[in-house]
Formats: C-alpha cells, structure tokens, sequence
C-alpha cells in the first residue's frame, strides 16, 4: 500500500515530538517490506511508530510483534542490535525473508510477548494489538487486544521490566480505541511522555515512551 505509506510520510513531517540523542528513524523507500499472507500490513500506525523511534548505532532493540518487519529492519538498517518476535509463525517467516531481502541481520524468534526471551535490552519497541475483542486465528491475534483492548499491552507492561538494561525504555503505541480506566492503571508504574499522535477519523492513535518510574 505505497500510497497509504507516502500520505501518512507527509503528514508526519510537521510533527514536533520529543526525542533523545541517536538516530531519528524515517521511512527509507530503499527497503523493500513485501506484505505476506494472513501477516499484519504497514498502516498508518506503523508508520507512525516507526517515525517516533530513537535508535543509536549499536543498541540493542527488541521488537515485539514484528509483523512483516518494518520497523525491525529499519532500526536493523540505521545501524541497531535488533531481535523481533511475533506470536504468528507467518509473521516470523515474513520478517526473516523481508531482512534478507534488503540485507540486514534481525535475530527473529517466534514468541508469545517474552515467552523466548532471555535478556535485556536498552529499547523495547511494540505496536500491540488494541481493538477490545478475543479473536484467536493468527491474523486476528495481531488487532484483537483482548477486554476493553488492554489486555495484551498489560500482559506486555506487567513483565517487561525484566527485560530493560538499566535506564532503558519502552516505545508502545496506544489507541483511544482502549478502554481508558484499564489503560490508565497499566501504565501507572511507569514515567510516561507523549512523542507523537495522529488523530483517524475512527480513533486517535499515540505514541508513547515508557521508562521504569
């Protein structure tokens, strides 16, 4: 959908938003993201993620949910440690073919949120299923959020603490779509800013960095 992917680079370019040193990740049209069957696409969440990510050269980011790979390849491109997971083996083949078709090295691993995970990271970047709903079938697991649409980001939120190097942070993408109580208690542990958002005309989406608080 290269058209969704350029209106959504336009808009996004007069987004002020707060960031750290390091590289400031932009939609590179050099990489090549082919979509696979019953695999999540790129939309305009994605993109909206994958402009709000900081990446330094050489650290080490986990990307949870990788889908076809998008974000995980261009953090893998600018220079990044990366790993990527997905509960859906489809998905973990998509990522694989798509960062050898542009020649960069992604650690992929099929994971259900940090079950094959063994270690920390200075970033851990996720774009969580949201919409409320308990939709089980390996496409649907990539939108289906589970009650009020929080209940797999809190799964998430509840472990990965253990997964952070020490000052490390969390990249998430949340939607109005969530139930706002829920959403609210999950992130209550952690010190939260507000990096970017984009209003739909069903939902507004945001971007949000998470540290340990």
């Amino acid at each position: 959908m290269p058209w969704l992917i350029a209106e959504t680079k336009r808009e996004l370019i007069s987004r002020t938003v707060f960031r750290k040193a390091g590289t400031e990740l932009r939609y590179d049209p050099a990489l090549k993201i082919n979509e696979c069957k019953d695999v999540y696409p790129p939309g305009e969440d994605t993109m909206l993620l994958l402009e709000s990510i900081d990446v330094a050269k050489g650290e080490e980011i986990l990307e949870i949910g990788c889908g076809s790979g998008m974000i995980c390849i261009h953090c893998a491109a600018v220079g990044a440690e990366v790993t990527a997971v997905d509960v859906n083996e489809n998905a973990v083949r998509c990522t694989l073919q798509n960062a050898e078709r542009n020649g960069v090295r992604v650690n992929v691993v099929l994971s259900d949120l940090f079950s094959s995970i063994f270690r920390k990271y200075n970033q851990i970047v996720f774009n969580p299923p949201y919409l409320p709903g308990h939709e089980t079938d390996p496409l649907a697991l990539s939108w289906s959020g589970g009650k009020g649409g929080v209940e797999v980001l809190d799964r998430f939120l509840r472990d990965s603490p253990k997964f952070l190097e020490h000052g490390g942070k969390i990249t998430v993408v949340v939607s109005s779509r969530m139930d706002e109580e829920p959403l609210r208690r999950s992130l209550s542990m952690f010190r939260v800013q507000e990096i970017a958002d984009k209003r739909l005309f069903f939902e507004r989406i945001r971007v949000l960095s998470l540290q340990v608080g």
